[in-house]
């Protein structure tokens, strides 16, 4: 008996929620494949096991509710019938009796109480009729329709897959793959500890698991595939060792090789948490944060004026420029590599010599490490601008200082006095790179500032307190006694590290600071 073939409502799709019996399935399916086998493909092979169960259960409801209309055939009262012209409604015949048509003899009309509640007479026992030649067929689409659901859903379905795999302990993630935990090889300590020396002999690493176990000299008869899995699952599970690859690429690092920063934030990246009023903004002080590279500030459509594209140019704040790291912001996230579950990832930077710059994404704290000392043979300042860029292969960074003829130019410069007070003059300072005025700051004392931050980190200033002695000291520079809210946020961040938000904010509240316009503040007479 040909039978209908499945037909999904887009509902069923976007509605469709991950059962245990999926995950048992997919525990199964793994098991069977003998492989890891990524989120994507969990997901189109979960696609495909619902269609051919959905349409088995279909198929099995079919069969129960009878036989296919035909006007050829004969029925008797107690027969179930389907009718595929009626969208498939189905009933049972409750009475036969002979028709009155001279030209169709044998005709007998049969009346079936339909499912529905209603009851209908249909004609039978007629040789020639068109309905006759319509009679469904079986349909062999499924590569179609699996092909169709995986394009349209198949992205929102892994998704879901995914948080529900999370959830579940038979099944392990090694970054993108997954692979039953019970069938995993064991690697002991001694393995590990052999995979420890590997990479201490490597300065750390990253190494990818192959090279570990080729060189811990690991042999086995099972696929290299699950070989691998678990390896970098007994890794994983090890706290000596730390996955910093990118997406899609499994490499190992020694915990106690990285980097202080990289694993920690350093005090002048450690936000001040205060209350502020955002509200108190202005529309200009929202556009001017918005074009601020700072990992504190939240993207705002709205307000944004920047597009973006294949290369960017960035300012340094002090504090990034003092620890050699890059914030990551709305802006820059996208040239840099990221990871699925890996809260470090380590890369290469390549700058305008070709030179190659072993630097870290340091995910959690929304910043890229490792610069401190290219930035310094570049003669960067604070408020020095760089060019970042995608290279021409995958993974590929680069980086450049915005370019400018070296010379000797009147800068703002942070001068700190006996007493531990800041002072800014305008001083003749060495400039090789282009930088944006109102955020560039010459520091020469940097040691003595440094041990200014940590004698205030244990008894910080209050940010308004800490605006009012810069505007105070900045306002010197000037006839007018007027400070921009960017030079002070700059100038702030100098001391003590706050978003540019705290600063704008206090700015447009507090009746200590006037506006003049323009973004241009100065003190007010009261204060």
């Amino acid at each position: 008996m040909a039978l209908m073939d499945i037909q999904f409502d887009e509902s069923f799709w976007k509605q469709l929620v991950i059962t245990p019996k999926d995950i048992e399935f997919l525990y199964s399916f793994l098991l069977e494949k003998e492989t890891p086998l990524p989120s994507v493909e969990l997901a189109q092979a979960l696609i495909k096991e619902r269609i051919r169960t959905e349409r088995q259960s279909l198929q099995k409801k079919q069969k129960l509710n009878g036989a296919f209309y035909l006007p050829e055939n004969e029925y008797h009262v107690g027969d179930k019938v389907q009718f595929p012209a009626l969208n498939w409604a189905a009933g049972e015949v409750t009475a036969v009796r002979e028709g009155n048509n001279p030209e169709l003899p044998g005709l007998r009309v049969i009346t079936v109480d339909l499912e529905d509640g209603g009851s209908r007479q249909f004609a039978c026992n007629i040789a020639d009729h068109k309905l006759n030649q319509n009679a469904p067929q079986e349909t062999d689409d499924t590569v179609d329709l699996e092909d169709t659901i995986i394009k349209d859903f198949g992205v929102a379905i892994t998704e879901k897959l995914e948080a529900k795999l999370e959830e579940n302990k038979d099944i392990v993630r090694i970054g993108a793959n997954w692979f039953p935990k019970s069938l995993l090889i064991e690697f002991n300590v001694g393995h590990l500890n052999l995979a420890e020396a590997v990479l201490d002999m490597h300065e750390g690493g990253p190494l990818p698991v192959e090279s570990l176990l080729e060189q811990i000299e690991v042999t086995s008869d099972d696929p290299a595939e699950l070989v691998q899995f678990s390896m970098n699952y007994a890794l994983q599970e090890d706290p000596r060792f730390d996955e910093v690859g990118p997406h899609g690429i499994v490499q190992w690092f020694l915990n106690r090789l990285e980097p202080e920063y990289v694993r920690q934030r350093p005090i002048e990246l450690i936000e001040t948490t205060a209350e502020y009023d955002r509200s108190a903004m202005t529309e200009d002080m929202l556009i001017a944060e918005q074009s601020i590279d700072d990992e504190l500030v939240d993207p705002d459509p709205q307000f944004s004026r920047r597009e973006a594209g294949k290369e960017l140019v960035i300012t340094l704040n002090y504090p990034h420029w003092r620890v050699g790291s890059m914030p990551l912001t709305a802006f820059t996230r996208d040239f840099f590599p990221t990871a699925i579950e890996t809260p470090r990832v380590k890369f290469t930077l390549i700058d305008e010599e070709n030179k190659e710059i072993s630097a870290w994404v340091v995910r959690p704290f929304n910043y890229v490490y490792g610069l401190r000392k290219w930035y310094e043979e570049k003669e960067l300042i604070p408020g020095s601008q760089l060019r970042i860029k995608h290279g021409k292969r995958p993974g590929e960074v680069l980086i450049a200082p915005e370019p400018k003829r070296t010379n000797r130019e009147w800068m703002k410069t942070l001068l700190i006095g006996a007493d531990g007070g800041i002072v800014f003059a305008m001083l003749k300072q060495t400039i090789s790179a282009s930088f944006n005025e109102r955020m560039a700051i010459a520091v020469p004392s940097m040691d003595i500032l440094d041990d200014l931050w940590k004698k205030r980190q244990a008894n910080q200033k209050p940010v308004k307190k800490v605006m009012r002695e810069m505007m105070g000291e900045l306002a010197k520079l000037n006839t007018q006694g007027q400070v921009h809210a960017v030079e002070l946020y700059a100038a702030v961040n100098c001391i003590v590290r706050c978003s540019p938000g705290m600063v704008f904010s206090l700015l447009a509240s507090n009746p200590d600071f006037t506006a003049v316009g323009d973004l241009y503040y100065r003190l007010s007479d009261n204060s």
